[in-house]
């Protein structure tokens, strides 16, 4: 079974789904229960679902995105406010709160208030993603905008062109829908 979204016929999650990052692992299992539940510790998670489990009929995939989006979010309120905290102490670039957001136009924001929002969905990238994301985010506490100060900042931090790294983040979510990987449903919320 394959999902129709914007006339491409995408793979869906089955137990071949697997997120293998240096910062998650998630897959998932058969097991001899009656329900689902996920099981696991901050940065490995196991997604259990009964033996016979149809991953084609339905409103299953939908519904089983869902299941991965929460546990990502549970995964992304483990990993990210320490990952946030230990680089503003490294910087001294500050903020005041942060929020976990399924959002799937931006990888994260920072408001005038000093809030940042980070996307859940940056746990299917690597740290060198999600460090790049927190670091641009923390730059906006000295610039608000995109100018060559702020790419001047963020790349005295990260210590290569961080507008390449960007581009290197939406390259990835476009071979994602190129190669039909059930990855892009997750970050286009479908």
């Amino acid at each position: 079974m394959s999902i129709l979204f914007l006339n491409k016929k995408f793979n869906p999650i089955d137990l071949s789904f697997v997120i293998d990052t240096d910062l998650l692992h998630l897959d998932v299992r058969e097991v001899e229960e009656k329900h689902f539940f996920c099981k696991g510790d901050k940065g490995r998670l196991t997604i259990y679902v009964p033996c016979g489990t149809r991953f084609d009929v339905g409103e299953f995939q939908p519904w089983f995105r869902n299941v991965v989006r929460e546990a990502l979010r549970r995964e992304a309120k483990l990993i990210f406010p320490e990952r946030l905290k230990a680089w503003s102490e490294r910087t001294g670039l500050n903020y005041k709160r942060l929020a976990i957001k399924s959002t799937s136009s931006k990888w994260g924001s920072y408001s005038s208030l000093g809030n940042i929002n980070l996307s859940l969905y940056l746990l299917l990238l690597s740290s060198r993603y999600v460090d790049y994301t927190i670091c641009h985010e923390l730059c906006h506490s000295k610039e608000m905008n995109h100018g060559p100060r702020f790419w001047s900042l963020l790349d005295s931090l990260i210590g290569d062109n961080a507008r390449q790294r960007g581009r290197e983040m939406n390259k990835i979510v476009r071979t994602w829908y190129d190669e039909a990987d059930p990855r892009y449903l997750l970050v286009t919320n479908k």
